[in-house]
């Protein structure tokens, strides 16, 4: 299970094990536009093209900063991957080749299988947060839809309904949803708006009752 990452007061992930890679690279995007690098490290801007000496020293310096910050944020068995560039933008460039499959089948197929078994592993905890552990279950599935796998609604359904406890808010929506005709017709976010709904109604009733 990925641990939450925690950043530098620039807003990069240090502490970033390699795992939920699509937050990783939310961040630095977001940081390399707040720091003006980003069409650099997209390669919309090249040395070659600017116009002076200045310019380009410049540029060279950006280049290096991007390296930085790339190389100082990823695990150590990533960076040693990616070392031998020589730009922040090719460092950048061979890190999502890395990390989205394009250039290795068999790093994309160990994530997917690592995502599945996150997936199919989350559970909530009894009287835990069910909106936080929902999301993680939805955020695990949208990050292998970016890897190209795609987890079927039925798969999904199946996988919500097991990761919660035994709790009679929950337990008895369990039979009703399996044992439904069109329980293949049955798609995630309705399973998790009738958890939610489930979750306040229990919520309402241990107030009512001083228990909240």
């Amino acid at each position: 299970m990925a641990k939450p990452l925690k950043y530098t007061a620039d807003g990069i992930p240090k502490n970033w094990d390699g795992r939920d890679w699509q937050t990783y690279k939310w961040a630095m995007k977001t940081v390399f536009q707040e720091k003006k690098l980003a069409e650099i490290v997209e390669g919309s801007i090249v040395q070659s093209g600017l116009s002076t000496a200045e310019k380009k020293e410049e540029f060279d310096g950006k280049q290096t900063q991007i390296m930085r910050m790339v190389g100082t944020s990823v695990p150590p068995d990533t960076l040693h991957q990616i070392r031998d560039k020589t730009t922040g933008t090719e460092m950048w460039g061979a890190l999502c080749e890395l990390y989205e499959g394009k250039a290795n089948k068999t790093v994309m197929a160990h994530r997917v299988r690592s995502l599945r078994n996150d997936l199919w592993s989350t559970k909530l905890s009894p009287g835990g947060d069910v909106n936080k552990h929902l999301s993680k279950m939805f955020n695990l599935r949208t990050e292998m839809a970016s890897l190209q796998y795609t987890v079927e609604d039925i798969d999904m359904v199946e996988m919500l309904l097991e990761s919660v406890p035994n709790q009679p808010e929950f337990q008895n929506m369990k039979a009703p949803i399996r044992y439904n005709p069109n329980f293949g017709a049955l798609n995630p976010s309705g399973v998790r708006n009738m958890f939610r709904a489930a979750d306040s109604r229990q919520k309402k009733f241990r107030g009512k009752n001083g228990n909240g």
